[in-house]
């Protein structure tokens, strides 16, 4: 046992600033160790300024005991020693009862601006080693595209794949690993022609079988993968030649495009995934921490349970990063306190920090991606309950109405927990339960995942002031895919608005569409049906529009708070840019 660990064990018994009277062997039977190891530690912890021990002679006379150091500054203390020996969680299950106090995130987050960002060694050739060091509080489950989950997967993700076409920093669609395509007259039949000489990670050579691979598995798969609508708009594909793939849709699908520019899309190594025999299905579990293989700018090195090293692709065809490494740091902790429960947990904390606090310092530069993260809540009319009267809709709109107000911006929204803002006179209340043609309490059960457990939960209490009483049950993003979504009546998510922004409404009201009786159903898929038809991309978001505005007045779908995110940085930073989902582009940073 590590002294901080003894000091903490002290702590639980004692208590701090309070002389107590104990003998060593007390101590030694506390700590679980001999008398004169106890001895040891005592001397040890009295070098320290940790406590004060005056010492009575003779067995069995007390001495006095006094612990100098709140326990949570010796929690955060033990925290670091951990993050530099990387054994996090072991540390994290050790000062867990403190994770919440506020003095100990204090010293962590100031410990982590420290420690994370920039850092240069020399190489064992006397070379420059430039490592950019990221704490993420995200868990990395996967880094195989077919399984991401969570935004920090992508994250890493978008810097280890290469996807047919890519976004440049001002939306559009550019060429990437094809360097170019045709598309036909019909718009059904897509020509994609491949650079020459690209390499995977393991050197293996790029090639169109390793495209059609990718696209055979990604159809394959029984897994609920984002965007997975548009790649079953695939008819048939066939590599034409050893660089040209040949795409055949269903009917025309104008984002089909730009489904392939995003991380679902990204291109695998058919020698490095393709392991299963001819005409078996892609496994529907991950190999387990398996190191990725792709052709981005950097490679994974090192991957387990808390380190996701990064390092330089010295053979990318779009030229090397500046930057020789990036250490991701996976957190065990809880967030920090300035990151309160407003805070999206989804965006990691880092160097160059998302949605920084005022208070973090006067020299950080803070830069929009142009990114916004909006909470929706959705209504499931397909299940038989309270919710498929149209009234009973309409009065939780008002009431969402009334707990969020008109301004959607996060930073200004009122607490809907505060119960003196958001409560009901007498007077509403008794004409509601008067008029209503519904009888109260109404039963609701409301879902969202592990991230939104917050507000759910502060919604939950406060539409009990408006004559509700909800359940919340909080689900994985596996089973939000699937039954769970559907076995409640109120969801709760978000709507990431970048520049995959068509994408991501397509996919949303195509999913929301999926518990909507079946009118409202057949509406809505009616109206999307018109947007993936149109050439247009202001005609598309004007029919993105109009669905929005169906769901809205048939109280199916209601908006609860809109936030940018927002990136600050030191000015030593150089070469920032972002892609399409906000994240900062790895490859183009450096350090004078």
């Amino acid at each position: 046992m590590k002294l901080h660990q003894q000091y903490l064990l002290l702590h639980s018994q004692f208590g701090q600033l309070v002389e107590h009277e104990v003998t060593l062997s007390d101590l030694a039977e506390l700590l679980e160790c001999t008398h004169r190891n106890t001895l040891t530690i005592v001397k040890k912890m009295i070098a320290q300024d940790w406590i004060r021990w005056v010492s009575q002679r003779g067995r069995g006379r007390r001495s006095t005991l006094t612990l100098l150091i709140p326990a949570d500054q010796i929690a955060a203390e033990y925290m670091m020693q951990a993050m530099n020996r990387r054994e996090l969680q072991q540390a994290a299950e050790q000062v867990g009862a403190y994770s919440s106090s506020t003095t100990m995130q204090d010293h962590l987050n100031q410990w982590l601006l420290g420690y994370s960002g920039h850092h240069t060694e020399t190489g064992s050739h006397y070379e420059r080693i430039d490592t950019l060091r990221l704490p993420i509080r995200q868990q990395l489950h996967a880094l195989d595209p077919l399984f991401i989950n969570l935004l920090a997967e992508s994250f890493v993700t978008s810097h280890v794949f290469d996807g047919l076409v890519q976004r440049n920093e001002h939306g559009e669609i550019v060429p990437c690993l094809s360097h170019t395509w045709d598309i036909s007259s019909d718009r059904k039949t897509w020509f994609f022609y491949l650079r020459k000489g690209i390499t995977f990670h393991n050197g293996h050579l790029l090639t169109a079988a390793d495209v059609v691979y990718t696209f055979e598995r990604l159809q394959s798969t029984e897994r609920r993968t984002l965007y997975r609508d548009v790649s079953k708009q695939i008819l048939s594909l066939e590599a034409t030649d050893p660089l040209t793939v040949c795409f055949k849709l269903k009917a025309p699908h104008e984002l089909f495009l730009p489904f392939l520019s995003t991380s679902r899309a990204a291109i695998v190594s058919q020698a490095t995934y393709g392991q299963h025999k001819d005409g078996d299905k892609e496994p529907d579990v991950p190999n387990t921490m398996q190191k990725p293989i792709g052709t981005g700018p950097f490679k994974v090195t090192t991957w387990d349970d808390h380190l996701c090293r990064l390092e330089a692709f010295p053979m990318y065809f779009q030229g090397r990063a500046h930057l020789d490494r990036v250490d991701i740091l996976q957190i065990p902790w809880s967030a920090p306190a300035h990151l309160d429960e407003k805070q999206d947990i989804e965006s990691p904390f880092f160097h160059l920090v998302h949605n920084p606090s005022s208070s973090e310092g006067r020299d950080w530069t803070q830069i929009s991606a142009g990114v916004m993260v909006r909470k929706l809540l959705t209504c499931n009319t397909q299940k038989t309950g309270p919710l498929s009267d149209p009234d009973v809709r309409a009065h939780v709109q008002a009431c969402i109405t009334k707990l969020y107000g008109n301004g959607m911006n996060e930073s200004n929204e009122r607490d809907p927990g505060d119960a003196d803002k958001v409560l009901m006179n007498a007077e509403e209340l008794t004409y509601l339960s008067q008029h209503s043609t519904f009888d109260l309490p109404i039963p609701l059960h409301i879902t969202t995942i592990p991230q939104y457990r917050m507000d759910a939960r502060r919604l939950a209490s406060s539409l009990e002031m408006y004559g509700f009483t909800c359940t919340v049950r909080i689900g994985t993003m596996e089973q939000f895919k699937g039954n769970l979504r559907l076995e409640s009546d109120l969801i709760l998510f978000s709507l990431i608005r970048d520049r995959d922004e068509e994408l991501r409404r397509y996919d949303l009201y195509l999913t929301l569409s999926e518990h909507l009786e079946e009118s409202s159903k057949k509406s809505v898929q009616e109206m999307l049906k018109a947007v993936v038809a149109s050439q247009i991309a202001a005609d598309r978001s004007a029919e993105l529009d109009r669905i929005e505005q169906f769901l809205v007045q048939q109280s199916l779908l209601f908006h609860l708070t809109e936030k940018p995110v927002e990136t600050a940085y030191l000015p030593s930073v150089r070469g920032l840019s972002f892609n399409s989902q906000g994240w900062v582009n790895l490859r183009h940073i450096w350090f004078p």
